[in-house]
Order: C-alpha cells, then structure tokens, then sequence
C-alpha cells in the first residue's frame, strides 16, 4: 500500500497481494501513520479489502468500518469525498 497526498485529499494504492499487512508511513513524523488491512479474495474473483487498524484520521469514518470491495485489478473506489482507494 502506498498512500498519496494532495489537494484533493488522499489516495491509498493497495497491491493485489492476498493477506494481512502491516503499513507505515512517513517514518520521520512524530506521529507516525500506518495502516493495518487484510486483502481477500472470493470465489467470484472479487477482491475484499478489510481495515482493521489505522490513525489516518481519513479512515475513521464509518464507510471504513466495513469491507470494501473492488470488482477487479485497476479498480478504484471513493467512498467517502476526499478518499480513493485503487487497486493494483
């Protein structure tokens, strides 16, 4: 996963890798950002990703506390302004 600011908001790249990850971020901050996440995927084909822990203050809200899903590779998903996820 790479995450992306700008203007806009912020853009989070999530790798096609099945599994769970542990991301962090701007290893230079006091704060440190990071991104706990699991990527799954059914039998349909559907990839499946999970947020399970995060300080982004993006991923706080309630559109994140559920499983998100993208049809395929090169998908991307907005589901709150401010925030697009794409896969690849």
């Amino acid at each position: 996963m790479h995450i992306f600011r700008d203007e806009n908001g912020i853009r989070l790249v999530v790798s096609h890798q099945l599994g769970h990850y542990a991301v962090h971020f701007a290893n230079y901050a006091p704060e440190q950002e990071f991104v706990n996440y699991e990527l799954s995927r059914d039998k349909h084909g559907r990839y499946h990703l999970t947020i399970e822990k995060s300080n982004l203050r993006e991923l706080a809200q309630p559109a994140f506390q559920k499983e998100l899903v993208f049809g395929d590779l090169g998908d991307s998903l907005n589901p709150v302004e401010g925030v697009t996820l794409m896969l690849i």
